[in-house]
């Protein structure tokens, strides 16, 4: 009897056992878990960071965007502006505005020229000659 009873004593200590092992595997399990859950808690907090600091530069876009638009239209203004100023002008002078700048581009150029020529023959009446250097005043150069 007494063998008995060790057996059934002994069997309740190994379900004990058993038992308890579940529970520590069950444990560290919860464990894991929550762990686990901190770690979601955290991804979540910075979720909504993220969320936020992509709703702050949409906003900035969208008003980079209307900015963008309102330069472009002053833009388009200034320009048209500058096309009908060209038009009026060329109306006056009658030829391009292009062509005149050409003109005066090549009348400067002609004036250097000319001013260049009487320092180089000032120079040579002194018998000294002056290679590349010379004095332009504003009357040489305005026709």
């Amino acid at each position: 009897m007494n063998d008995e009873l060790v057996k059934k004593l002994q069997k309740k200590v190994d379900d004990v056992l058993v038992e308890n092992k579940k529970l520590i595997d069950r444990e560290k399990k919860l464990e894991k878990f929550e762990a686990d859950q901190a770690d979601i808690d955290i991804l979540k907090v910075r979720i909504a960071e993220l969320e936020e600091e992509k709703a702050r530069r949409d906003e900035q876009n969208e008003y980079f965007k209307l900015k963008n638009k309102e330069l472009e239209a002053t833009n388009a203004k200034k320009e048209h502006e500058m096309f009908m100023m060209n038009k009026v002008l060329e109306s006056l002078i009658g030829k391009s505005v292009e062509q005149r700048v050409e003109e005066i581009q090549f009348e400067e150029v002609r004036a250097r020229r000319n001013a260049e020529l009487e320092a180089e023959m000032k120079n040579k009446g002194k018998g000294v000659q002056v290679e590349g250097v010379f004095e332009v005043t504003k009357r040489a150069i305005v026709p």
